[in-house]
């Protein structure tokens, strides 16, 4: 297995994929708001099992003089989870911030994986909200 990262020109074919069938598929968040205007600008993070994409997360700055990266679209597919991919990708993606000298990764987090994210070290920072029908709360990692 192996993590490669691409701009979103060549990662798409990959992580369109992986997405469609874990959000929209299984999650029923609409096709319409899958896809945003960070996609372009983030660096996207694709894991092949096999030669397979299995799992996908993008990087990305939301304010271009910031150095708070957001870690979003994290996701592996069903048949693969519980296996530990996720954390290779988040893992993965984490590395990559602090490379890019990262003062900390936020995450707009699904209620149900909070625990995840805590045991990656992610801090609860906001109240649960709603995002595209289903409950999130804002975690962040403060890079040491």
């Amino acid at each position: 297995m192996n993590i490669e990262f691409y701009p979103w020109e060549i990662a798409e074919n990959f992580a369109l994929q992986i997405r469609i069938e874990v959000f929209v598929h299984e999650q029923g968040v609409p096709i319409e708001i899958e896809q945003d205007i960070y996609d372009f600008s983030a660096l996207h993070a694709i894991l092949f099992h096999d030669g397979i994409p299995i799992g996908t997360g993008r990087l990305f700055k939301e304010d271009s003089g910031s150095t708070i990266y957001s870690i979003g679209r994290v996701c592996v597919l069903k048949s693969y989870r519980q296996q530990g991919f996720g954390r290779l990708i988040m893992n993965s993606l984490i590395e990559k911030a602090k490379h890019q000298r990262a003062t900390q990764c936020q995450i707009h987090a699904q209620v149900t994986s909070r625990s995840f994210y805590e045991r990656l070290c992610f801090m609860s920072t906001s109240d649960v909200f709603m995002e595209a029908g289903i409950e999130h709360v804002m975690m962040s990692l403060t890079m040491s």
